[in-house]
């Protein structure tokens, strides 16, 4: 065997331009309000459940306290993890004005197979490979 394909990690870059800027504010917009749907079921799963062990407790004496307990520790959970999201995307929206135009970001990666073959430079191979895109328009492809 004289060559190997194996894969190595694609940089996809994207120009900062006001479209970029605005396709990305509305994404995460989009997120945060899912985010949001979603707390209030939680949100109202808890009430639910409080309300239900409240006269479940006045009913059985207590009984499936432990079960009940354990639901509202993992709906506590769930909402703590989606607050910080939701946090986490606000950071996200007020960073992205704060972009400079015309500057390249970090925005995913992809995975491609290279071709090894004996006597090639392996560093040369597996240098960063990237892709730059503006506007959604692939620009350059640097391999």
């Amino acid at each position: 065997m004289n060559s190997i394909q194996v894969k190595r990690p694609v940089t996809i870059k994207t120009i900062v331009t006001d479209v970029f800027k605005k396709q990305a504010v509305e994404e995460i917009n989009k997120e945060m309000h899912l985010l949001d749907s979603q707390i209030m079921q939680l949100e109202l799963q808890n009430k639910q459940i409080q309300d239900q062990a409240s006269g479940f407790s006045s009913a059985y004496g207590g009984e499936n306290s432990e079960q009940i307990q354990q639901a509202l520790a993992e709906i506590s959970a769930r909402l703590q993890q989606m607050t910080m999201l939701k946090q986490e995307l606000q950071s996200q929206r007020e960073s992205i004005s704060h972009l400079a135009l015309e500057n390249a970001v970090v925005t995913g990666s992809l995975e491609n197979y290279v071709e090894l073959q004996i006597g090639e430079n392996i560093y040369e191979k597996f240098k960063e490979a990237e892709i730059i895109v503006r506007d959604g328009i692939i620009q350059t492809i640097r391999a």
